[in-house]
């Protein structure tokens, strides 16, 4: 299947947000071509608690419709679209498809700017990538913790250094309303928000067990690995019922 600039892309509507219907054969088959034709990308991966919050707010629902491509990076996504009678053709997680593309600027000789998670956590992804693709080009890095001043010098080094691709791991949807705002200014090709990926290439975090990911269990097994994260959790009950009252 080609992609063009003029293409509708199938999306399906889950909670007023629109989550593209790709394959991850197709998803890297498109950002390839929009790439070769010069067209700026911002890719969005959305689970159930980010469109939860898009649902109840209006600011981050917004923000998401602005980005290029919205991708169901979680199994509830998934879950969602077969309920309100479409389908998506596969899960996408975050962390997966931004290896990916990693792989892909490996291979085509592309350039990296990495931005987020903790003081010393983007050092450590870096040298992991560079370990696992050799030749990778990340020509920039900075923790997330910035403050106003320190985030123009960050916004001018990634000006300067005009990175084909811009990993950005600041939490969602702190990440994606740092992209909307400051993405169409910036000197690079493609943009995403990867949440937790760098401390998962650093070591820090491990991914859920293949099994669990594959039954839609891997919220449960970060929610035993951090506890702190039980209060954002309360959003997938909501998410379960308002797809269940929407479906009727």
């Amino acid at each position: 299947m080609a992609f063009s600039k003029k293409a509708l892309l199938p999306t399906v509507n889950i909670l007023g947000t629109e989550i593209h219907r790709l394959s991850r054969e197709h998803l890297l088959q498109l950002i390839e071509e929009r790439y070769e034709e010069g067209i700026p990308t911002w890719i969005v991966t959305a689970n159930a608690e980010m469109a939860v919050r898009a649902k109840e707010e209006a600011e981050v629902a917004d923000v998401l419709a602005k980005a290029d491509l919205r991708l169901a990076d979680g199994a509830g996504i998934v879950w969602a679209a077969k309920q309100m009678g479409s389908n998506v053709p596969e899960r996408l997680p975050g962390v997966e498809i931004a290896e990916e593309l990693v792989a892909w600027a490996a291979v085509n000789n592309l350039t990296i700017y990495m931005l987020g998670a903790g003081p010393g956590v983007a050092e450590e992804a870096v040298l992991e990538l560079q370990t696992r693709y050799p030749g990778l080009r990340i020509v920039g890095y900075h923790h997330g913790y910035f403050d106003e001043k320190q985030e123009l010098d960050i916004l001018d080094d990634i000006r300067k250094k005009k990175p084909n691709l811009l990993l950005v791991a600041l939490g969602a949807p702190r990440q994606e309303q740092w992209i909307a705002q400051h993405f169409p200014s910036l000197n690079t090709a493609i943009a995403v928000g990867v949440g937790g990926s760098f401390d998962v290439w650093a070591g820090r975090v491990k991914r859920a067990p293949t099994w669990m990911g594959e039954r839609g269990l891997e919220w449960l097994y970060r929610l035993i690995k951090e506890p702190r994260r039980a209060k954002r959790m309360l959003a997938l009950p909501r998410f379960v019922w308002y797809i269940k009252r929407e479906s009727r």
